[in-house]
């Protein structure tokens, strides 16, 4: 039986696109928790201020970290 490289390497780029969409999203979701977080009601206590905005803020980091930042990458040609 006869080995076919260009179907092995077509079957690995599909997986990587996909596992790299899965991240893209996760990062999304992440980036939307963030928001979420951020969004905080007048009448919350100090201390619950203080974890969600520390919080909220490490979300956006990490969700820029992981969905925009390849993304961004990407678009100006550092796709690999």
């Amino acid at each position: 039986m006869p080995l076919d490289v260009n179907a092995i390497l077509e079957q690995y780029k599909k997986k990587a696109r996909a596992r790299r969409r899965i991240r893209e999203i996760i990062g999304v979701l992440i980036l939307l928790a963030g928001y979420a977080l951020l969004a905080v009601s007048p009448d919350t206590p100090s201390d619950w201020l203080l974890f969600r905005v520390v919080g909220g803020f490490a979300a956006l980091l990490l969700g820029f970290f992981t969905a925009i930042l390849p993304i961004v990458a990407r678009a100006v040609g550092g796709d690999e």
